[in-house]
């Protein structure tokens, strides 16, 4: 047993692939500069970037922390929302390239500042433990040995739901950590005031490191390159953070 253990750990761990993608165009200054919380325009960042990696939006997990209660570790902050989608979809699949049409260019920014404001409300929220998962966990935990679960636990959207086939974390120092499900990605993640650092790993046959990596650069570029043409059109809309 002790041996096919340590097999499979080896395994394990030669399956894993990881790139570090070093962003050095801006970063938390920057980004504050537009009225944005770094977090959460980074955040947006992996929304667009795994909807093109992927092609859709998928189960996103980003741990938050809940220190200020006794014996609290982390909640999950959903990523995806309405708000994500409506702008990860305006955005494409592709680089629209129509940035210099400023009606295009006013909706990509409403829809980005929207999506940001939803997602640092949802943060926000799960730190002060008005989180959902952590409450179906403990709930799910109550049910008895010989007792039923109720049928929300085995209803498909609800496992759905949970799946977190992108993992998030902002960390201090890198490497990151893996992936939490065979078809899915970790992205481990650190914004310093001129530059973003990202860990991201997945399995070695996907292939998909190298390439988030270049796709989270696009998205922060795209996504920066809104504000700079905004700013020279003279015509900057105020944000709701």
């Amino acid at each position: 047993l002790s041996l096919s253990a340590q097999d499979d750990f080896s395994k394990l761990v030669e399956n894993q692939d990881v790139s570090i993608e070093i962003f050095r165009k801006f970063g938390s200054n920057e980004i504050k500069s537009i009225q944005f919380s770094p977090d959460s325009f980074v955040q947006s960042a992996i929304q667009l970037a795994t909807y093109r990696l992927f092609g859709k939006q998928v189960g996103t997990y980003e741990a938050s922390q809940v220190r200020p209660f006794v014996h609290g570790r982390t909640e999950t902050t959903r990523s995806v929302s309405e708000a994500s989608n409506a702008f990860v979809q305006r955005m494409g699949l592709f680089p629209e390239k129509n940035e210099h049409d400023g009606d295009a260019r006013k909706e990509k920014i409403a829809l980005l500042r929207t999506t940001a404001f939803k997602h640092q409300k949802y943060l926000r929220d799960a730190s002060n433990g008005q989180g959902c998962d952590r409450h179906f966990f403990g709930l799910s935990m109550l049910v008895g040995e010989n007792e039923n679960a109720p049928t929300l636990f085995t209803d498909p959207v609800f496992q759905r739901s949970k799946r977190w086939r992108v993992s998030t974390s902002t960390l201090p120092l890198l490497p990151g950590f893996g992936c939490v499900v065979d078809d899915g990605i970790g992205i481990g993640y650190q914004v310093g005031a001129d530059d973003i650092y990202f860990a991201i790993s997945s399995r070695n046959e996907h292939n998909w490191t190298e390439a988030l990596g270049h796709l989270l650069e696009e998205a922060l570029l795209e996504m920066r390159l809104l504000f700079e043409l905004e700013d020279a059109s003279g015509d900057t809309p105020q944000s709701k953070l």
